[in-house]
Formats: C-alpha cells, sequence, structure tokens
C-alpha cells in the first residue's frame, strides 16, 4: 500500500532521484562554466535499469494525488523538469538508416561485465537501423540498451501524462483551467522526436518481417513504441490546447506521409490493431484536419 510515508521516504532520497533522472551529458569544452547540476558523459545498462525503476515508483506514488500534493509539493517541478530533459535528450536520436551520425547523440553506454561483454558478441535480434538501435553496432546488447532506453521513455511520458491529466480532472471540478499551475510540458520539437522514431521504426520492423511471424522481443518492441508514440501525441494535443501553439511548418506533411507508411506495414499483424485503433484517435484530436486529406481512418 502506498502512503504518506512512502512518499516522505522518496523525497529523502531526492539526490538519488535526482541523479537517475538526469540524461547523459557531453563535457564541456572547456570555455564553459561548471554547470552545478551532475553532468554524466556516460551511462550503464544497470544504471538505465536503476532509472526505470525510479519512474516506475514516481508514476505509482504520483497516482496517490493527495499525498503527493501534500508531501512532493517541492520536489514535483524538478521532476518535471528532470523528465522532460531526459526526453529531450532520447529525441534527438532521430537518426534514419543513411544517414550522417555527426549531429545526434551516440550511444554512451557500454559493456562492463561479463554478461554484457557476452552479448555485445552476439547479433542483434532487433535488426533496426533507425532511432536508438541505429547508435551503436548492431548487437544483442546495444539492442538491450536501445530497449531500456525507450522503456526509460515510456515511464517518463507517463509520468507527465499523469500530471496532465490530474490538471485536467481538476479543471471539470472548478470549470476552468488553472494556467498558473498547469505541469511543464515538453516542446513540440521533442515530442515530434519521439513520435518520429516510434513510427519510422515500428513500420521499419514490420516491413522486414511482412511475410513471417515477429519474434516476442520484435513484438514487445513495437508496442512499446507505439505506447511512445501514442502518449507523445496526447502531450502534445496537451500543448497545443493549453497553450495554443501552431502546428510546426512542414511537420504534418511529414507527420502524414510517416502513419500512410506505418498503416500499410502493420496490416496482417493482429497484435497491433488495439494500438493502432488508439493512434488512429488521438491523431483526429491533435490533426483533424488529415481526416478530410488523407484516406488513413
Amino acid at each position: 500500500m502506498v502512503t504518506s510515508l512512502s512518499i516522505l521516504k522518496a523525497t529523502e532520497k531526492a539526490p538519488v532521484i535526482s541523479y537517475y533522472l538526469s540524461a547523459p551529458d557531453f563535457p564541456s569544452d572547456g570555455n564553459e562554466k561548471k554547470r552545478a547540476r551532475v553532468v554524466k558523459t556516460n551511462i550503464s545498462l544497470s544504471e538505465l535499469r536503476e532509472t526505470e525503476h525510479t519512474i516506475m515508483l514516481i508514476c505509482v506514488l504520483a497516482r496517490h494525488r493527495n499525498s503527493w500534493t501534500k508531501d512532493m509539493k517541492v520536489m514535483e517541478s524538478q521532476l518535471r523538469e528532470r523528465s522532460i530533459q531526459f526526453l529531450g535528450f532520447i529525441s534527438r536520436a532521430t537518426q534514419r538508416h543513411g544517414e550522417s551520425p555527426e549531429k545526434v547523440a551516440p550511444l554512451l553506454c557500454h559493456p562492463m561485465r561479463k554478461d554484457e561483454f557476452e552479448w555485445h558478441r552476439m547479433p542483434s535480434f532487433i535488426k533496426s537501423r533507425n532511432g536508438w538501435f541505429a547508435l551503436s553496432c548492431q548487437t544483442q546488447f546495444s539492442d538491450m540498451i536501445a530497449t531500456e532506453i525507450y522503456k526509460v521513455a515510456f515511464l517518463l511520458l507517463k509520468f507527465l501524462c499523469q500530471q496532465a491529466e490530474n490538471v485536467a480532472r481538476r479543471a471539470e471540478e472548478v470549470g476552468f483551467i488553472d494556467l498558473a499551475h498547469f505541469p511543464e510540458l515538453p516542446m513540440p520539437d521533442i515530442l515530434h522526436g519521439l513520435q518520429d522514431q516510434g513510427i519510422v521504426i515500428v513500420t521499419e520492423l514490420c516491413e522486414a518481417n511482412k511475410m513471417k511471424q515477429l519474434t516476442s522481443e520484435i513484438r514487445n518492441a513495437c508496442l512499446l513504441l507505439m505506447q511512445i508514440t501514442i502518449m507523445a501525441l496526447y502531450l502534445e494535443f496537451c500543448v497545443v490546447q493549453i497553450c495554443g501553439m501552431r502546428p510546426v511548418l512542414g511537420h504534418i506533411e511529414n507527420f502524414s506521409k510517416e502513419l500512410r507508411l506505418l498503416m500499410r506495414a502493420t496490416e496482417g499483424h493482429s497484435f497491433l490493431k488495439e494500438p493502432i485503433q488508439s493512434l488512429k484517435q488521438i491523431v483526429s484530436f491533435v490533426y483533424p484536419d488529415l481526416l478530410q486529406t488523407e484516406a488513413l481512418f
């Protein structure tokens, strides 16, 4: 059972939580002043898993709104800020097959334990050449790192969606949206980067395995990336509705092209039927004009 005591224990571990919510960074060029926050120039598979477990706990605690609001008031904004920064880091991996890796974040994880070195010698089981799967040698270890990064992205989005939903419920109760207390949310460019990765990788994997049974690892990766895409679209809807931001120039055209490719690629893959329906539903809210211009629905 989650109680105020559980949340208070979490606040006592604020430095540890902050560390695991710190995205990997790059060393300064020597001319910059050292920043106060911790800079991580690399990250291990174990740390990524600790980050996953930390955010999972935060999501559980955040569901208990009364206790959360009372005991996490000081730390809540910082958690959202770090969540957004981490998502910003993950969203940068928009590299596709054939593109130069110079302008994207390199994979900063290296095998450290005996079993990790063994995984590093084994061939990839996902075999994707997009997003985080493209940012290191194609091995079983790199697949595990990329998958863990996307699990972290899923949980960060889940936490931010919880925050947005809480505000929406309060707005229904009082009859207006309290903008002064609206939670920090990712900017559209971060959300677009996550959507792009999710759609492109699922399209690639479904196309590459059109005539054969998908392995459980590939199926799970597709389901995870579909959930990330759907939640990123939900948060984009919140940002557009609350902040009145207009769609990014050229984004809708690119998005609609990718969506058409996804719909064709997923035909025949019944395990994606439900998430595809959820995707169509949220797209109809975020980009209603696509209903009239594209035969996607």
